[in-house]
């Protein structure tokens, strides 16, 4: 009765198997299949049940990003593991600092008990004197096959085969992976872009042109054609071409049929990341495959950005608007972008972060406003709700407790109900969760819907408390927003001492600022922008000022601060 109340209590064994390409030398030992017959073996051997395989297939043990180790960690954090089970200790990973962690305080840190089959390790039984010295052994036998792996690369390179993938506009031949030929799809694409180049084209216009004609970017014309490539997995455009991504295929040397190895680097088999190597560090090979770009073309391409300066930066002697971060477009709330006319350098801007013209965005207007003329209208602003202020104090306060008032009902019914809803339906969750359980041990549920259920309650069951304590601590907070408005009060008669506006000042009175698309045409042209004050959201003072700007010379713009139109 006692063994059996144990296993109980154990929950999941966990039987991890991890083959890397790296194990394919040892033979049979270490495939997954040997390493599933002879966990389960010994669990059984010992009495653990409820067994689950976590599985890593391909993955080197210096890297703990797998998909099987990170999917066991996600459990053993939820509760559900209570044993990890290995075949040794090279299996769980070969490198010694990080084996270490998950060996002797992880592990430990989640009540898991952790067993190496071979290695005879077992943590119920105390630690293991051995264990450390067989960790750096295997961190010895990952380095010493690094070292193999640099070596024939090295070798490989040196004669010429090339060690990447193929660019855009290549694949593999299907009668020898060593070998490139033309993707004449791609391959269009790419002469197309290096003759508009030759045109006189820059990276942004090319850019610009693809995307308007519907040409999928190189990650998703692979993902299009089954081809596994990195990149992001999911693009709101996939048309979407990005200067960097067009400056790469002018600089690929590849498209005169070169092959260019030891472009990239590591620093060592730890760092996977791939650093830039000095061009006298490669090594070029010529005329090896067919070219799509002849070598005169390349050539010229190369002198023609060679000679392409860099805009200077937009923002001399890091100097930043006062309304950097604040401003929002009003139509699509992405955040507005601050920038230097390229003619006129004392000219300064903002523009919608996401529109189309600029940017290839998604937002149709760009929502011009200049830093001049916005500081003006903000400064006016504030200036009246000083004067507002100063000639009637307790109108003003009581306009911020009927707003603030307002809105914080608002907000404070709807979060309390939300609050109460979340409640009921945790008490809900446990009584389901305790169903289950008792189902399970009547055998009415067997163990694998078991788990799957539990796992689904569990998730539940922890979003809703999270959910909870968030609308707990924002009943709180709410209790705290009547000294935020003595606050914003103190700090708008401290601007009324002030001769300009500063980014101090601005960041405790101003959420941000809506801008909106100019209306209208000639001397009818008008530009709404709103202001959200912290703690009270946007206030509308009596008799709104207009103020009207000459941004161009013989154009007159009347901003509108006020909300309606």
């Amino acid at each position: 009765m006692q063994s059996k109340k144990k296993t109980i209590n154990q929950g999941i064994t966990a039987l991890y198997c991890r083959l890397s390409r790296d194990d394919g030398m040892d033979g049979d030992s270490n495939s997954v299949a040997n390493q599933k017959k002879l966990l389960s073996q010994k669990a059984k051997e010992i009495g653990l049940s409820n067994i689950k395989y976590y599985v890593d297939d391909g993955y080197t043990g210096t890297n703990f990003q797998r998909p099987g180790f990170l999917q066991m960690l996600e459990d053993m954090e939820a509760g559900y593991i209570g044993t990890v089970m290995v075949k040794d200790l090279s299996r769980l990973g070969r490198d010694y600092v990080s084996v270490g962690h998950y060996t002797d305080s992880y592990f430990p840190d989640h009540n898991v008990r952790f067993i190496a089959v071979n290695d005879a390790i077992d943590s119920d039984e105390g630690e293991s004197e051995i264990a450390p010295f067989k960790n750096i052994l295997n961190e010895m036998y990952a380095r010493d096959i690094s070292k193999k792996v640099r070596s024939s690369l090295r070798l490989r390179g040196n004669l010429g085969e090339p060690l990447s993938q193929p660019p855009y506009g290549y694949m593999k031949s299907p009668e020898n992976k060593k070998k490139w030929i033309i993707d004449s799809e791609a391959a269009s694409v790419v002469r197309r872009i290096f003759k508009m180049s030759m045109e006189g084209k820059g990276n942004e216009t090319i850019s610009r042109i693809l995307q308007e004609d519907k040409v999928l970017n190189p990650t998703a014309y692979w993902r299009s054609k089954g081809i596994t490539r990195g990149g992001k997995k999911e693009q709101a455009n996939p048309c979407k071409w990005c200067n960097s991504t067009v400056q790469r295929i002018l600089s690929q040397q590849a498209y005169c049929g070169d092959v260019v190895n030891f472009t990239t680097y590591s620093k060592n088999f730890k760092h996977k990341t791939r650093l830039e190597n000095p061009k006298e560090n490669w090594v070029i090979f010529k005329d090896v495959h067919e070219p799509i770009i002849d070598r005169e073309t390349f050539e010229q391409v190369q002198e023609r950005i060679s000679k392409t300066k860099r805009r200077a930066p937009k923002e001399k002697n890091g100097k930043k608007s006062i309304f950097a971060d604040l401003l929002y477009c009003g139509d699509c709330h992405r955040k507005m972008w601050y920038r230097t006319n390229t003619i006129n350098r004392d000219i300064h801007f903002f523009v919608c972060s996401d529109n189309e013209k600029d940017y290839r965005g998604n937002c149709k207007g760009r929502h011009y406003v200049r830093e001049d003329a916005l500081e003006q209208v903000v400064k006016l602003e504030l200036r009246k709700m000083a004067e507002f202020l100063k000639d009637d104090e307790e109108a003003f306060a009581e306009l911020l407790a009927q707003k603030a008032n307002k809105d914080l009902l608002t907000q404070q019914k709807f979060i309390e109900g939300e609050l109460k809803k979340a409640m009921t339906r945790s008490e809900t969750v446990s009584e389901l969760y305790q169903r289950l359980y008792e189902d399970n041990a009547c055998g009415k549920v067997s163990d694998e819907w078991f788990m799957q259920l539990s796992h689904k309650y569990e998730t539940e069951r922890m979003e809703l408390k999270t959910k909870i304590s968030d609308c707990r601590k924002r009943l709180s907070e709410m209790n705290e927003q009547r000294k935020d408005r003595e606050m914003f009060v103190s700090t708008i008669r401290r601007f009324m001492r002030m001769e300009c506006l500063t980014a101090p000042i601005l960041r405790e009175l101003i959420d941000h600022i809506d801008v909106y698309e100019t209306q209208g045409t000639g001397t009818d042209r008008t530009q709404r922008i709103v202001i959200y004050y912290r703690f009270v959201g946007y206030l509308e003072l009596p008799q709104e000022p207009t103020y009207t700007a000459e941004t161009r010379q013989g154009v007159a713009i009347s901003y509108l601060p006020t909300k309606s139109a």
